[in-house]
């Protein structure tokens, strides 16, 4: 009985429950979708909230974590999945009902059953968005090797390739060149390392300035930084520690160290590379070769010598352009080019200064520059000394010269900005006559450009900064030190040695640019006479100063000023302090009454209303301070003009009235910090400033500010009269980047638009120049609703998060073109979900004439980007970028201009592109074309009606072209089945075809499941893609081979296949001869694959060489028999590495003869090894022009990363062919061996 009774428990459980359970989906079917609807919706809120995070990333240049973005893709199919087959059907459903038809049980069976399963999976989502720890990371910065104005003089190329063969040369670690200041050491080193990168001899190039007085600290953060490595540590020798670790994971770095003046111990920096060092090396440059040789035990050292006669005579005449024509000056010219010497600083500096000037200014040049001795400069030639001072004194301008003099008082080497220069030379009294900020402003600019002009000045690192040469400093520093008392010190030491000094106490201006924060000043220092005193820590760099790359990071503040320290400068206009502890403020602040410029930047700052006192003040600035509260005695600074308290992160107090009462304030800039503005109430007591205050600001012509709720905004508060503006309004963001030469930017967030007329908003956006729209629902017609004039200033609009807008452009009449955006340089449309198009209606030839990149991503009603009518005027255009628009069909959507039907193949216009150098298409699942007609009705077709249609099969076709293009993307398209049309037939004559894309340096086709065929058999060889340096192709499933036999690739670097199924083999043997300058190859995951090289049958006995071939790896092939079966002797000198992974099949690398001198061993890569090994995702950073991004050790596997994964099979009697038999045998009877190659 007991059996029977357990019989049927198992009959219940097996039959009765699965029933009840099926039953159970058809009786909850309303439950199940209601909450899968309900947890769709939380999921979209979890997305927004994580978007949020990832448009701020976005903003401060941020990458996104590769696992976030997978994350957001897998919740986007989730979301259409859940509209596709529970919206749509339900919406199906209900009108059945009301059609009088019967439930579907089966439809909502299954419908009920999925729905709870997505419910879990969704459920499971929403748990992981708040798993992150982070959604992004800073990208490490590549260096670019900008060498402006560098000459190959032939007398410098036999130096030149002898430091490259030193460079290649594993006999040598460290290398040295030396010559005389001027001689242009720098500029060489900066072309040896733009070239070693380009011919990728090393991954990374790091280059750093020493300079007379180093700063150990500022050389290790620097390397660091451009190493992305985090430097915590406080002390030098931990530092070090930190950077000798990061640099001992490098295989191949150079190191460039400039300016080297004395011994400097490279272990006390961190800079060491360990014991293997063959692949890392150290470029030296000195003044003195006495230096490198025993001071720094360099082992090989190259002399820059002077340029010969004639190529300074020719660099001379070349600066001087037609003013060598006059034969009066000729003669002249000879001379003055023989005092240079041969030193081409001096050659530009002179040239420049006399280019288009008169005869007697030559004839006093040339007796100057014989007169001119150099004082006691190290290192200085006297003819260099000679032409430098030349070039000061020939400058018309006092003002350029006295602000020649205040760029020498920064450190070397640094990137001097021009509102630093602005703060400076106002306070100094340098503009006179100028009241307003914004004239002055100009005048450094126009200042700045002159002195450029005439070679004494450079371009800077960063946009509005410039730089001098150190030779120029140094002589210009002479010249301020003699004639102006202006001393720039490098240390308190130096000071103090100077102090005792008669000549000391005449000083009108001090720089202590680099003070020790551990040393200890002098009570007081007597210089009655000073008008600019500078000092700064040697902790924080110069060039953070205006937040190019702010951080946040707390300085060490340990310097400290006696209280008495400034009480003798009662002269003072210009106080500058850098990283200082001032708790308290000395007491001798309470003497300046001159002083016109206070700034106190990342001080460590107290009480300050001592500052109140100083009444005749005109530029308060107080960047990165630590400062708490700004009290109502700053009020008092009515002659105020500019205040600056941008990223002041704990300033929460800003007393009522107080900026109310600075009537002569003109700048105002608040970017990063105060944003607890309080309401103005009537009869309502105030705790902290309100915005209205900011009414009273009659001069105000320049305003930074962050404004997080529009409501606390009053009425007309924007007016006309603000020039220069940073205003973020909705929002809470730290940090909006945005392009430093660029004066009004308006970042908006909104739900609303009716606000605009109440504030002044309106009158902000007809002048913008950079302008963020996010929001902003109800709007259809951007340019009508918003600007009626088509911004005609504006330069980069980013545009997200909208559900309403259907056209950017709208023309509202159909006779007149509308003129919008003609200035336009960049424009970003992102989740502007009703979208159709970019522009509806005619528009004139200059709109978007200027647009430089367009990037449109999640838009999902848009079908195609361009009408032919506006693509043609695109002639600027560099990069375009459209991802994720589910509808977009075509790029560009041809369209007969007098709309005639009748479109034939002949009639089709042609377009070209250009300046287009950057192409991606991702996720785009109904593209078919780039450049397609208007569907017709026509049911006939003639022959040329029938090219159309030919004409729309493949993706590119010769009627568009892009002479430029370098980078193309085509991703996540299941309607592609050709790329490259067949249609070089119909070319004639010697016409061009540029359709052949022959500058294209790198190629990526992903996902891509109905491609058939990339390229077009027709081609001609000698130009067809002969610049491709990466190639991808993955997951293209149709693709039978990657390419025919025709086709050359000379200059592939980088080829990676992946998990295309109809592939048998990848190339010809004809095809491989080509690949002489291939790095790397990686072949995984395509099932029907036997043989990487084809075996051509009529192949007789040769060889087929990879020159360049460090590494492969062929991974989950079940099918691959060998590598190449041909009679063909396979060779590879520089092979290293080879790594294999479930290749059941594989017996041997070659049928033939294989030559691998280099390779001692196979990696046996492990099961759980998968694509992740050579780059994460379909993306990969390829060449740029000068090939500097291509770093091949992030793409070949370390040792480190191949550990975990590997086993390691050493070559049997150095053969890899019967290595690879060995194992395959072995793996009959070797159960661990089975694991490896079979799936």
């Amino acid at each position: 009985m007991e059996i029977i009774i357990s019989i049927g428990a198992k009959i219940s459980e097996y039959t009765v429950e699965p029933i009840g359970r099926q039953m159970g989906y058809l009786f909850h079917y309303k439950s199940n979708v209601e909450n899968l609807r309900i947890q769709i919706q939380n999921l979209k809120c979890a997305k927004d909230k994580l978007q949020h995070s990832i448009d701020d990333a976005k903003k401060n240049g941020e990458e996104i974590e590769a696992d976030v973005l997978h994350w957001l893709s897998r919740v986007d199919r989730m979301i259409s999945q859940h509209t596709d087959c529970f919206v749509i059907n339900e919406g199906r459903a209900n009108m059945r009902c009301l059609s009088g038809q019967f439930l579907d049980l089966g439809s909502r069976y299954r419908l009920s059953r999925k729905a709870k399963k997505m419910a879990a999976e969704v459920g499971t989502a929403i748990q992981a968005a708040g798993g992150f720890n982070k959604v992004s990371y800073l990208p490490i910065l590549q260096s670019i090797f900008e060498v402006k104005g560098y000459v190959a003089f032939q007398s410098r190329m036999s130096t030149f390739k002898r430091i490259m063969e030193t460079l290649r040369n594993p006999n040598f670690d460290t290398i040295g060149v030396y010559g005389m200041g001027g001689v242009g050491k720098t500029m060489l080193c900066k072309e040896v390392a733009k070239q070693v990168k380009g011919q990728l001899l090393f991954s990374k190039v790091v280059m750093v300035t020493v300079s007379q007085t180093p700063n150990l600290e500022n050389i290790q953060q620097e390397v660091a930084e451009k190493l992305g490595l985090n430097l915590n540590e406080k002390s030098i020798p931990a530092r070090a520690d930190r950077l000798r670790h990061r640099l001992r994971q490098e295989k191949k770095i150079l190191v460039i160290l400039d300016d080297i003046w004395e011994k400097l111990e490279l272990q006390d920096i961190g800079i060491s590379f360990g014991d293997d060092t063959n692949e890392c090396k150290i470029l030296l440059t000195s003044r003195s070769q006495d230096v490198l040789w025993n001071d720094m035990g360099v082992e090989q050292t190259f002399l820059v010598g002077v340029l010969s006669f004639s190529e300074a005579t020719n660099l001379f005449n070349t600066i001087v352009a037609d003013t060598i024509k006059n034969p009066n000056i000729q003669p002249l010219a000879i001379e003055i080019v023989k005092e240079c010497a041969g030193l081409p600083i001096a050659i530009a500096t002179v040239a420049n200064a006399l280019k288009n000037k008169s005869l007697p200014v030559w004839n006093n040049a040339l007796q100057e520059l014989r007169i001119s001795t150099p004082t006691n400069i190290k290192g200085m030639h006297e003819k260099v000394y000679s032409s430098i001072k030349l070039s000061f004194d020939s400058l018309k301008s006092k003002e350029a010269k006295s602000l020649l003099v205040l760029c020498s008082l920064f450190h070397e080497d640094a990137n001097i900005d021009i509102e630093h220069l602005l703060r400076q030379g106002t306070g100094w009294g340098l503009f006179k006559g100028v009241t307003k900020l914004e004239d002055a402003r100009n005048k450094v600019v126009t200042l700045v450009e002159d002195l450029k002009t005439c070679c004494l000045l450079l371009d800077g690192d960063y946009s509005c900064c410039v730089k001098m040469h150190d030779v120029i400093r140094d002589v210009t520093i002479s010249i301020a030190s003699r004639d102006r008392h202006m001393h720039n010190f490098g240390s308190v030491a130096e000071l103090e040695e100077c102090i005792m000094d008669i000549d000391f106490r005449e000083s009108t201006a001090i720089s202590l640019s680099a003070t020790d924060r551990n040393c200890h000043l002098p009570e007081r220092l007597e210089i009655p006479k000073v008008k600019l005193f500078c000092m700064s820590s040697r902790s924080r760099p110069f060039w953070n100063l205006f937040m190019r790359f702010y951080d946040g990071a707390p300085y060490y503040r340990d310097l400290t000023i006696p209280n008495h320290f400034f009480q003798e400068m009662k002269e003072l206009r210009v106080l500058e302090l850098i990283n200082i502890c001032l708790r308290p403020l000395p007491s001798s602040f309470s003497f300046f009454e001159n002083l016109q410029t206070l700034c106190l930047w990342y001080c460590d700052i107290g009480e300050v209303t001592i500052i109140g006192e100083l009444k005749n003040l005109k530029i308060l600035d107080l960047s990165g301070s630590n400062i708490e509260e700004l009290p109502k005695e700053i009020g008092q600074l009515t002659r105020l003009r500019l205040l600056d308290l941008k990223y002041c992160s704990k300033l929460k107090v800003i007393r009522p009235n107080i900026i109310s009462c600075l009537t002569s304030l003109q700048e105002l800039n608040m970017d990063g910090t105060f944003i607890d503005w309080e309401v103005n109430e009537d009869n309502g007591e105030r705790s902290n400033a309100s915005l209205v205050e900011l009414k009273n600001l009659h001069q105000l012509t320049a305003l930074y500010l962050q404004i997080p709720y529009p409501s606390i905004l009053p009425t007309d508060f924007f007016s006309e009269k603000l020039e220069r503006y940073n205003l973020v309004i909705g929002a809470h963001v730290r940090y909006v980047g945005y392009d430093f030469e660029i004066s009004k930017h308006l970042y908006l967030k909104l739900n609303k638009r009716d606000i605009f007329n109440e504030h002044g908003i309106e009158i902000l956006l007809k002048k913008s120049e950079t302008l963020f729209l996010n929001g902003l629902e109800g709007l259809n017609n951007l340019v009508h609703e918003l600007d009626g004039e088509g911004f005609p200033q504006l330069k980069h609009l980013h545009f997200e998060n909208n559900g309403g807008t259907q056209y950017i452009v709208e023309s509202m009449e159909e006779v007149h073109a509308c003129s919008a955006f003609v200035s336009l340089d960049i424009l970003h449309l992102e989740r502007l979900m009703n979208l159709e198009k970019i522009c509806h209606g005619k528009l004139t030839e200059k709109c978007f004439g200027k647009l430089r990149v367009l990037e449109v991503d999640s838009c999902d009603k848009l079908k195609n980007l361009f009408s032919f009518s506006m693509a043609r005027g695109l002639l600027q255009l560099e990069e375009i970028a459209v991802t994720k628009c589910k509808m977009m069909e075509k790029i560009i959507l041809y369209e007969a201009e007098d709309d005639s039907q009748n479109v034939s193949y002949k009639t089709i216009q042609r377009i070209q592109f250009p300046q287009l150098r950057t192409l991606k298409l991702c996720s785009l699942p109904n593209l078919m074309h780039f450049y397609s007609q208007v569907e017709t009705n026509c049911k006939s077709q003639r022959k040329d009606e029938q090219l159309v249609a030919d004409f729309s099969l493949s993706f590119f076709n010769e009627k568009v072209t892009f002479p430029k293009l370098e980078s193309l993307k085509l991703k996540g398209s299941a309607s592609l089945k050709e790329i490259w049309c067949d249609q070089s037939a119909e070319l004639h004559g010697d016409e061009e075809p540029l359709f052949v894309f022959s500058g294209l340096r790198g190629l990526t086709l992903s996902e891509l499941p109905n491609l058939m065929h990339i390229w077009d058999d027709n081609y001609p060889k000698d130009r067809a893609f002969v610049s491709l340096m990466i190639l991808q192709v993955l997951k293209c499933d149709k693709l039978k081979n990657l390419a025919p036999s025709w086709i050359s690739f000379q200059n592939l670097i980088m080829l990676r296949v992946s998990n295309c199924h109809g592939m048998v083999n990848l190339l010809t043997s004809s095809t491989s001869k080509s690949l002489t300058h291939l790095r790397v190859m990686c072949i995984s995951g395509c099932k029907s694959m036997t043989e990487i090289i084809a075996n051509e049958e009529s192949e007789m006995g040769g060889e087929i060489i990879f020159n360049q071939l460090v590494g492969f790896e062929v991974r989950r092939l079940p099918s691959l028999s060998c590598f190449y079966s041909g009679s063909f002797m396979m060779v590879f000198p520089k092979l290293k590495y080879v790594g294999i992974s479930h290749c059941p099949e594989m017996r041997c690398l070659s049928r033939g003869a294989v030559s691998t001198p280099q390779l001692n061993k196979l990696t046996l890569l492990d099961e759980v090894w998968e694509d992740e090994g050579y780059s994460s995702g379909d993306d990969f950073i390829w060449p740029d022009r000068d090939g500097t991004e291509l770093d091949f050790d992030e793409l070949s596997l370390s040792d480190d990363e191949v550990d975990n994964y590997k086993q390691v099979q050493e070559l049997i009697e150095g053969d890899i062919n019967s290595t690879i038999r060995h194992l395959w045998e072995k793996d009959q009877v070797g159960l661990a061996l089975q694991q490896l190659f079979m799936e």
